[in-house]
């Protein structure tokens, strides 16, 4: 048995806070389980405390019990609570961030972790913390006064940094890990003082929506629960949606609620550091989160840092904040954008108050001159959803039948309807019954079976730009399916969700049906005869709209993101006015309508003409010559012509 191990069974300690945190000590699993993490413990070396020097500074504050921890409960059981340990690089860069370093001034500073597990943060803040501590005394671990100056760090520790975790044994292995980083003091303190009554930690075992918010922290730090809405269950939803909160409205993640309430625990210029996900930067569904964080605090820093966890499939920002109460500080305010070394860009300052003018969104990957072209496209064109609530237009944006682009269905025996195939579970979303995979069905068909015709309609299956390519059937009548109804079907464009090499990519069809995977855009009426779906085609296929659609609603990705209809409502449109605009206009009809005449026999010729559309729509939209160069690369990287 290691020194510590007895240190913590002689004193009672690992009993009491079995007890203290309402574990059962009966049960044998969890017992065994924390009884293993302490006899895996590595050994603490003999080594004098003081002066601490870097090469040991790993091993003064290991975190061992997470890494242990994250390999002995299942990826399964953490990931239904969000539950991810923090990488110790990413611990010390938000640490770094908010300004918790032994160069600040943080020994009458409050720190909080509101999800702090076993302790990552909060052990790197306590060496931190005892570092600063011992640094600037001139005590020496053999004089009379550091047995004084070690408790004063012991009782530091405990005033001065808070965790909190729904999870009671995470409490326990934090409180453990924090003993285990402050062993040596400990040590040192019971050897002159023998009835020394070794503390209990601040580590709250409670739900962390039910926390004070009264008391007020400089610091709040961590790595918040990865829930999104449909994983949280109903019954504390309601409870969620009941508390006096600003962003817990609509589709909202957990981690966005830890934002807020983090916010409203900060004292006045306090700071948080969170890693998150990086949905929070551009994704509709965060505005309401991104419009909190911009009237609430300075931005200080967004590092996009991009995968940081082994097990989901997320990309992370660490978010760095500071609470500040005046507006014109805040708007004032330059935010800094930094990169990884990997992805070779350039870090980035932009002013707080252009938030406001891209609609609350973090668009973290635009330049100056990106800046330039989007207030120029903003200013001067109305939007698609303009135009949609104009009442000299009637234009409509409809999605496809709402099936999956395989056309798999499931009857459902309870409700007698027809449903797309659930991704996961066979229940029926309607009843929650459970569904019979024996009644799994069709939609598309290669061919369409003899003597059924009248129930079968031509359906577009896959598409490239300016080009329908793949037809198959489907089947109509089947109860339960949302058609959507044949008109949205008839002469329009067709838009796909996914790119098509950084590209929009869109094509003219009359009568082929199309699943939810595509956009049908249709123009009913209008006033102007050169606004039509020829030209309307060659606007949205350009690459000035993709440029304006990736820096807008897509800068935080490495890839072209899915094209949502929201996103498309808000495209900057150009409708012919003046004579010279309506010529351009017929210029453009005459050449897509030739595109889609010979780009399945000329796909040479059709990109030349393409490349022709191009110059036209810089033209109507008033783009500079070096401004469209830069547009291209910025989507291509080509370079067209000016012809």
């Amino acid at each position: 048995m290691s020194e510590f191990q007895k240190f913590l069974i002689d004193k009672g300690i690992l009993s009491n806070l079995i007890t203290h945190y309402g574990i059962d000590l009966k049960d044998k699993e969890i017992n065994d389980f924390i009884h293993n993490v302490v006899e895996h413990l590595p050994k603490i070396d003999t080594k004098e405390i003081y002066p601490i020097k870097e090469k040991d500074d790993q091993k003064f504050d290991l975190d061992f019990i997470a890494s242990y921890y994250e390999k002995i409960v299942p990826h399964s059981q953490r990931k239904t609570t969000g539950e991810f340990f923090t990488p110790i690089q990413i611990v010390d860069y938000i640490l770094k961030s908010v300004g918790y370093t032994d160069q600040h001034d943080i020994e009458y500073k409050k720190l909080i972790d509101l999800s702090c597990g076993s302790g990552s943060f909060l052990i790197r803040a306590v060496n931190i913390l005892t570092k600063k501590l011992i640094k600037h005394t001139n005590s020496k671990e053999n004089s009379k006064t550091f047995p004084k100056l070690a408790e004063k760090i012991i009782n530091k520790v405990k005033d001065n940094i808070y965790g909190i975790d729904i999870n009671p044994i995470a409490c326990v292995l934090c409180q453990i890990n924090i003993y285990f980083t402050l062993f040596k003091l400990i040590k040192i303190i019971i050897k002159n003082k023998k009835d020394y009554d070794v503390p209990k930690f601040n580590i709250l075992n409670k739900d962390t929506l039910q926390l004070n918010i009264n008391t007020k922290y400089d610091y709040v730090v961590g790595n918040p629960p990865y829930l999104f809405i449909r994983s949280i269950p109903q019954e504390y939803r309601n409870f969620i949606e009941k508390l006096p909160l600003e962003t817990n409205k609509g589709q909202y993640d957990y981690y966005q609620i830890f934002i807020e309430l983090g916010i409203k625990l900060l004292k006045r210029n306090g700071v948080l550091g969170y890693i998150i996900p990086d949905s929070i930067l551009a994704l509709s569904n965060r505005k309401i989160l991104r419009k909190y964080i911009y009237d609430s605090t300075k931005i200080i820093e967004i590092y996009y840092s991009g995968p940081q966890f082994d097990k989901p499939v997320v990309s992370n920002i660490i978010l760095t904040l500071e609470k500040e109460t005046d507006d014109i500080k805040r708007k004032l305010n330059q935010i800094i954008i930094k990169f990884p070394l990997t992805q070779s860009q350039p870090d980035n300052i932009i002013l707080q108050n252009l938030i406001e003018n891209w609609d609350y969104e973090f668009l973290i990957n635009l330049n100056k001159r990106d800046i330039e072209i989007l207030v120029h496209l903003n200013s001067n064109f109305p939007k698609l959803s303009d135009l949609m609530n104009d009442t000299r237009f009637k234009i409509s944006l409809k999605r496809g039948v709402e099936i999956g682009k395989n056309g798999c269905v499931i009857y459902c025996e309870t409700c007698q309807i027809y449903q797309p195939l659930p991704k996961k579970h066979l229940v029926c979303k309607t009843c929650g019954s459970p569904l019979n995979e024996k009644f799994i069905d069709n939609m598309i068909l290669e061919n369409i079976p003899e003597g059924h015709q009248e129930e079968f309609q031509h359906f577009l299956y896959s598409m490239n730009r300016y080009s329908a390519n793949n037809f198959k059937y489907i089947r109509l009548g089947m109860k339960g399916i949302n058609y959507k109804g044949e008109n949205t079907f008839k002469k329009r464009i067709v838009i796909r969700q996914l790119s098509q090499e950084n590209l929009i990519c869109a094509t003219y069809n009359e009568n082929a049906w199309t699943s939810q995977s595509f956009y049908n855009l249709e123009i009913i009426r209008n006033q102007v005869l050169e606004f039509n779906h020829y030209y309307l085609l060659g606007l949205i296929n350009s690459h000035l709209l993709s440029y304006y659609f990736l820096k807008s609603f897509g800068s935080y990705k490495i890839l072209f993101p899915r094209i949502l209809i929201e996103k498309l409502k808000n495209l900057p449109i150009k409708v012919p006015q003046s004579i010279v605009e309506k010529e351009l206009a017929k210029d453009i009809q005459e050449k897509v309508l030739k595109i889609l005449q010979i780009i399945q026999k000329n796909s040479l010729e059709a990109k030349n003409l393409a490349n022709q559309v191009e110059i036209i729509v810089q033209k109507l939209y008033k783009i500079p010559q070096t401004d469209f160069q830069y547009i291209i690369k910025s989507t291509t990287g080509l370079n067209i012509k000016n012809q």
